[in-house]
């Protein structure tokens, strides 16, 4: 069942047994407050051009400084040299040339006559000598460091030629253009990794021209359009154009298609400081923008930041997270319901909604492979004791392709083969909406990087270990990551958050989520205490990190979720996918009198329940093991 199908059953079970609350999750307004941080974007608009020359290498160096992304105009000179410069002539940026140079345009001038231009000066004495950039000085700079992406506003250029230029980058370019035929082109040449922004509006539009070129795109079932920017102003009344309205309506039409929406604050003589007007982007965030275009990149972050870290003291799951918008993790697939690691396993948890986990090895001839054990006692029982001792990492990747990982789980199961990386690889292409948790056993960075490039935004690396987690993010920045916390067993709340503040004095930086460990017993008394959870998720939430928690005890009862999202956990990792779904989906039907965010459980009466499970990633066989501390 998809996660789309499960919001509906509940939507109707709630219809149908009448209860009275006043306000539904799945009624929720959107919010990137429910989103990583990480993934806002934020555009700077011919480079930041209003913190340097636009479209200028100083332009560009400042706004990856600040981690965003330097959108570009690029033309063609007559010679067939692709160069970065917005204007239809050089009247604006160099004022004092001459007449003649002051009327030509890139595409009138050859190579060097347009490298012999100052296009800094004209902006002050610290710019003077800046020069049109080549599309080879761009990609250039972009091989720097991996972690620089370009978003391209195409003026007059070949594509082909482009896309040549681009090839040894291009998972860090993206295409932007006004009119959504470019943006068809361009995924026509490049199908297997195309990025591309459609941008409309120039702070002109009304709702009845947005509906209309809404109307030409679902005609085109938008084809080539990965992000949608429109351009938005304020009438001379202050009132927005288009419409609060409209813009909630092509936001949430934009997320239902996989389309990331943006705006832009257009600046016009009504609204001449759009660009550094806080309270302008925070509304436009409120109404459902996932990012922004901008000429003043440090006010967006500004805005962006702010927005987090106001989130509000009363915040709880169900008033602030649709239904739908639950990421539920099938630990190592789907738990203890199917065989771990397999592909098949892990097509059946994306059907169910739920987002595979996936621990990965490597064989001996280097061949990346889903297995968490490292031995083979526990999963091939029945296999002669000198197989059952060794591990992935002592057989070549047809040996291991060989071992029935199926079996112990039943006869139904007998034959299935432990995943390689590039069949997961393939099925991830197949679906650029589903999501994949890599934990880290043994594997090289480096290979792992390279053979998943194309669908890095789809992974989300998953350790222990803070340090890993930046390393990997130094190989796949475009990835995601979720450190996850083991709880000490017979520790205080306090050893756990004094793990968690040294993550938080770091800035959570390079993390999507994390994960903490809990154990719950039969009466819903929880290790660490609610009152810890709840810290650690407010904490996160201002910081715009998803916070989840894994239950190794009872977590296949209603109780243990209640009680957890009760103190605020927005995701949860499960052995028992069908229970968890199950009581997520009573939580939110339930009468709002028994949904209680400020509930604590007694200190003094507190368990330590023994875990059912082995911990999340331990190099141990043992079902029985503990979590140790990190």
């Amino acid at each position: 069942m998809t996660t789309r199908n499960f919001a509906l059953l509940a939507l109707a079970a709630f219809l149908a047994t009448s209860f009275v609350s006043s306000l539904r999750a799945d009624e929720a307004q959107w919010t990137i407050r429910n989103k990583a941080r990480e993934t806002i974007t934020v555009v700077a608009h011919r480079g930041a051009g209003d913190l340097a020359p636009e479209n200028c290498l100083s332009s560009l160096e400042l706004t990856w400084g600040m981690g965003g992304i330097p959108e570009v105009d690029v033309r063609t000179t007559k010679d067939g040299h692709i160069m970065m410069f917005h204007d239809g002539n050089f009247q604006r940026v160099c004022p004092h040339e001459s007449e003649e140079i002051r009327k030509s345009s890139v595409e009138s001038m050859t190579y060097d006559e347009v490298r012999a231009l100052d296009i800094g000066a004209y902006r002050g004495e610290e710019f003077k000598g800046e020069k049109v950039l080549s599309i080879e000085e761009i990609v250039e700079a972009l091989k720097v460091d991996n972690r620089r992406e370009v978003v391209i506003d195409v003026k007059k250029v070949d594509f082909q030629a482009l896309a040549d230029a681009v090839a040894p980058v291009r998972f860090q370019v993206t295409l932007t253009s006004g009119n959504e035929d470019d943006l068809a082109r361009w995924a026509d040449i490049n199908p297997e990794w195309y990025d591309a922004t459609l941008w409309m509006g120039l702070g002109k539009y009304t709702d009845e021209d947005v509906e209309k070129r809404f109307e030409t795109l679902r005609a085109k079932n938008f084809k080539g359009i990965k992000r949608l920017q429109i351009h938005i102003a304020k009438d001379e009344n202050g009132a927005l154009r288009p419409s609060p309205e409209c813009i909630r309506a092509r936001a949430e039409e934009c997320r239902a298609r996989g389309i990331e929406f943006q705006t832009m604050p257009w600046r016009t003589k009504e609204c001449p400081h759009a660009e550094t007007d806080i309270d302008f982007y925070k509304t436009l965030i409120e109404l459902g923008s996932m990012g922004f275009g901008t000429d003043r990149p440090d006010c967006a972050y500004q805005a962006i930041d702010e927005f987090y870290a106001e989130s509000p003291e009363d915040w709880n799951v169900r008033d602030n997270i649709a239904f739908k918008e639950m990421i539920v993790q099938g630990h190592r697939g789907m738990g203890n319901e199917r065989p771990e690691g397999t592909l098949e396993t892990f097509r059946e948890a994306w059907e169910k909604g739920l987002v595979p986990e996936a621990d990965i090895r490597m064989t001996s001839d280097g061949i990346i492979m889903s297995f968490h054990d490292n031995n083979f006692q526990r999963i091939i029982p029945d296999a002669p004791e000198e197989i059952r001792k060794l591990g992935v990492k002592d057989f070549s990747y047809d040996e291991c392709r060989k071992l029935d990982v199926g079996a112990y789980k039943g006869e139904e199961y007998k034959g299935q083969q432990m995943a390689d990386l590039g069949e997961m690889i393939a099925a991830l292409k197949e679906d650029p909406q589903r999501l994949i948790f890599f934990d880290i056993k043994k594997v090289d960075f480096q290979i792992l990087a390279d053979a998943t490039r194309e669908v890095h935004p789809q992974i989300i690396m998953a350790s222990s270990n803070y340090d890993e987690i930046k390393e990997w993010k130094k190989y796949a920045p475009r990835s995601k990551a979720m450190l996850w916390m083991p709880t000490t067993w017979a520790g205080t709340p306090e050893d756990l958050v004094d793990r968690f503040n040294v993550i938080r004095d770091q800035n959570f930086a390079g993390l999507f989520g994390l994960q903490v460990h809990v154990v719950v017993d039969e009466l819903g008394n929880v290790k660490p205490t609610p009152d810890v959870l709840r810290y650690c998720g407010t904490e996160l939430r201002k910081k715009g990190v998803i916070f989840e928690t894994l239950s190794w005890t009872n977590g296949d009862k209603y109780l243990t979720y209640k009680v957890l999202m009760d103190a605020g956990s927005a995701s949860f990792a499960t052995d028992y996918p069908t229970e968890t779904m199950k009581a997520i989906e009573d939580y939110y039907n339930a009468p709002r009198e028994e949904i209680n965010p400020e509930q604590e459980s007694d200190p003094e009466q507190e368990t330590t329940p023994q875990p059912n499970d082995d911990a999340h990633g331990e190099e141990t066989n043992d079902a029985s093991a503990p979590a140790q501390a990190a």
